[in-house]
Order: structure tokens, then C-alpha cells, then sequence
């Protein structure tokens, strides 16, 4: 008798130390909530006042969002939107050396991934155009280039080819590549076309282009 009932005390105080011990872990990370939701709400404060820890962080929310859908404009990126010169500071954050002259528009979210349309200067009149999806601390994620020009030298010809792009509400990316000859009584000569979508992963998935 005395055996159960010191076994039906020792499962007592077992069961009182787990209780405590779930208290407390339900204590631990009730305050642990609390931090966060503090932590964010200053956070927000200190954004609406304008202060960042982050420069980059600063830079990236002074751009309006531009809508979608796109549609190619060619070299003249002027007819898309209002693109806005990157600071010197900021062109490492793309990859870019400090030299280099990027301006870039802010495009909708994509599985709430930030998504930046940045145009790399060639030269004063030319941009490469590249769309870039980001992380939550403006980090790149992946890249893909809608647009560009270069020569294009053949064996019975030489010209330059040359992207036309096309960007849906769905951030559908269709891609056509043209070859112009230096001959301009030819037409454009349709070298390729590619399709892809932004996934969950905020990375630039390429599809099958389906007939209609």
C-alpha cells in the first residue's frame, strides 16, 4: 500500500512540474510575441518619421509604384515611367560598381516579394533593361534581362538584335528577340521568343509558350 502510494505521488509532483513547465513556456513565448509586435510597431513609427536604419532601406521607399501591365518601348524606357537615378552608395546592392549609371522604377509585389524594374545605362541614350525580385531587406533574389541591344555580325550580313518585352498583371514576361539587317528595306527577322512567370520562390521560372 505504501508502494502506490508513493508512486501515485511521485506521478503527482511530475505532473506539477510539467504544468509549471508549460506555464512557463507558454509565459516565455507570450512575451516573446509581445517583443516582436513591439519591435515592428517601432519599426513603423520610425518609418513614418522617416527613419531608417538602412540606407538602402530609405532609397528603395521613394519610389512610386508603377502599374502593370508593360508593354516594350525600346531603348526609350522614358515611355514606361518615371525611372529614378540609384545613388552611387546604393549600385553594389544590384551588383554594380559605384561608376556605373542605373536608374530603376518600382513595380506591383509579386508573393509580396518586392520587384524592381533597373535600367542599366550603356551609354547616354542606351539601357539594358533587367528585372530584379528582392527580399524583404532589398536583398536581390534573381535577375532577368527584358531588354538590350548588341551587334549582330553574319557571314552574308551584319546588323543588331534587339528585345521587345511584354509584362502582364500576372507578371506573365514575354520575351522577343529581333535581328535588323544594317539593310533597312529588310524586316525584322523574329530570332526567338520566351516565356516566363515570377513563382512563389521569387524566382524568374521560364514556360512553354502555348499556340493559341
Amino acid at each position: 500500500m505504501k508502494k502506490i502510494l508513493f508512486i501515485v505521488c511521485c506521478l503527482l509532483f511530475i505532473s506539477f512540474l510539467t504544468g509549471c513547465k508549460k506555464k512557463k513556456d507558454a509565459a516565455y513565448y507570450m512575451e516573446m510575441v509581445d517583443s516582436i509586435r513591439k519591435a515592428e510597431t517601432v519599426k513603423d513609427i520610425q518609418k513614418k518619421a522617416g527613419i531608417y536604419d538602412n540606407p538602402v532601406d530609405a532609397w528603395f521607399d521613394t519610389l512610386a509604384i508603377h502599374t502593370l501591365p508593360i508593354k516594350s518601348a525600346g531603348s526609350d524606357i522614358g515611355l514606361i515611367g518615371h525611372f529614378v537615378p540609384v545613388p552611387m552608395t546604393i549600385n553594389e546592392n544590384f551588383g554594380y560598381p559605384a561608376s556605373a549609371h542605373l536608374k530603376a522604377l518600382a513595380l506591383p509585389t509579386a508573393y509580396r516579394k518586392p520587384v524592381i524594374l533597373l535600367a542599366e545605362m550603356v551609354d547616354s541614350i542606351t539601357p539594358r533593361l533587367y528585372l530584379y525580385t528582392m527580399d524583404s531587406k532589398h536583398q536581390p533574389i534573381d535577375l532577368l534581362c527584358i531588354y538590350e541591344q548588341k551587334d549582330d555580325n553574319r557571314e552574308e550580313d551584319f546588323g543588331q538584335t534587339s528585345m521587345e518585352y511584354y509584362i502582364t498583371t500576372k507578371y506573365e514576361i514575354t520575351l522577343l528577340t529581333f535581328y535588323q539587317s544594317h539593310d533597312e528595306e529588310q524586316k525584322p527577322e523574329l530570332v526567338n521568343s520566351r516565356r516566363y512567370i515570377i513563382n512563389r520562390d521569387a524566382l524568374f521560372e521560364e514556360t512553354i509558350i502555348e499556340l493559341e
